[in-house]
């Protein structure tokens, strides 16, 4: 069967033959389909090749994307075998309070890891310990042993494989910063100054959890970038790994002063409130009268996560000089310290105000502000009844705080 389709022949009218073998066929096949094409005019013949161009590379395309269902189905039934098998192991192990070795694997898994990594690609691994981590970033700000049970299932080494061949690079790079892997700093140098934006910052991220000299060199040219709210996130996630290992933390206060970018100085000022140090957390109060009013707002709303009452008065000298939306932080922060001193000021805002906001976030922080604020509230709810503006918006802050506690039962 095989040699007759590498043969051919062909017998002249005088009965003389001639026979063709292996790649002879496939050019007598060729000559004999452009002469049967040589009598069309030449737009017929260009699209008859352009119809037969088609078919091929739809063909192609077809085995392309049978191959591809394929490779996903096998990973997909790859992965849900290793999470049935191994997830609950995995967890014991991430959730440690001790640093995992071999053997604590091993027994928690109730498997070898020689079994393990002989019946699960690198792959597989990693796309279940970083779901793992992922669920448990929610909870915990540091997952110690995130990377000692990448090291031992060899995951480690196939993003190190994968950052030295230009493998999958944005996709392993999220992988080492969402876990906070360290990484050889001579493999995250080519990536350090990428022309993509997302590799370049995920490469600096990754500086920063594996260089323990100066982490932060590329930091402040990084920040001068505009930053989507999912980048932010993992910069906060980032800087709660590094203060829960005790590591170096930037001085967020000072960065701010090399930082043009008014959205990055905004989140760095509100960072204070997490992870500052305590001299950067009592300075917040010289940012009230900043001449940038987000400046103003975002340490107006540290003050108010703090809770911290010693700011409270700074705050309130504050009030006359801002505008109505920084006023309405102002408000919140009396509130959020609540100390049970300003009961009056809160009705005066809401008395005194020209924004609908303003009295609105007035009445809010009244009704919260213990037992005399809600007494305050009820007073003026009665003073407000001809009125049906004010009334119906005192009912409003009323119903809301009533769902907001039915919510919290």
């Amino acid at each position: 069967m095989i040699s007759n389709l590498l043969t051919a022949g062909y017998q002249y009218p005088d009965g003389h033959s001639v026979d063709f073998y292996g790649v002879e066929v496939v050019q007598f096949y060729v000559q004999r389909f452009l002469l049967y094409f040589s009598d069309y005019a030449i737009h017929i013949r260009v699209l008859y090749g352009m119809i037969l161009l088609c078919i091929l590379t739809l063909i192609v395309l077809f085995v392309l994307f049978f191959l591809k269902i394929r490779r996903n189905n096998r990973d997909r039934r790859a992965f849900e075998a290793a999470r049935a098998d191994l997830y609950d192991g995995f967890y014991h192990v991430l959730t440690s309070d001790t640093m995992s070795n071999y053997e604590d694997v091993e027994i928690a898994c109730n498997a070898t890891l020689d079994n393990i990594k002989k019946k699960y690609r690198p792959e597989t691994l990693s796309r279940l310990i970083s779901e793992i981590c992922m669920d448990l970033s929610r909870e915990l700000p540091n997952i110690p042993n995130a990377e000692a049970l990448c090291a031992l299932t060899d995951v480690k080494a196939y993003y190190e494989r994968n950052l030295a061949t230009g493998h999958l690079v944005l996709q392993t790079l999220q992988n080492v910063v969402n876990m906070h892997i360290c990484v050889s700093e001579g493999l995250l140098a080519v990536y350090i100054n990428h022309y993509n934006d997302n590799v370049r910052q995920m490469a600096r991220m990754c500086h920063v959890i594996s260089s323990q000299a100066d982490p932060y060199h590329y930091f402040i040219s990084d920040l001068e970038n505009e930053h989507g709210v999912w980048r932010l996130m993992m910069l906060h996630r980032l800087f709660a790994w590094l203060w829960a290992n005790d590591r170096q933390m930037p001085q967020f206060l000072i960065l701010t002063e090399n930082i043009e970018n008014e959205e990055s100085v905004r989140f760095l000022i509100e960072e204070v409130a997490y992870w500052g140090s305590e001299r950067e957390k009592a300075e917040l109060h010289t940012l009230f009268l900043s001449p940038n009013y987000t400046y103003r707002t975002a340490a107006l709303h540290a003050v108010a996560l703090l809770r911290d009452a010693s700011q409270e008065q700074a705050a309130l000298d504050s009030y006359d000089q801002q505008p109505e939306s920084v006023r309405q932080e102002v408000l919140r922060v009396l509130a959020a310290i609540n100390s049970g001193k300003h009961v009056d000021f809160f009705v005066h805002a809401y008395r005194t105000s020209s924004s609908k906001e303003t009295r609105e976030v007035a009445l809010a922080c009244l009704y919260s502000y213990g037992s005399a604020g809600r007494y305050a509230f009820e007073e003026l709810r009665g003073e407000v009844l001809e009125s049906k503006t004010d009334r119906v918006l005192l009912d409003q802050i009323d119903a809301m705080a009533i769902i907001n506690q039915m919510r919290m039962l």
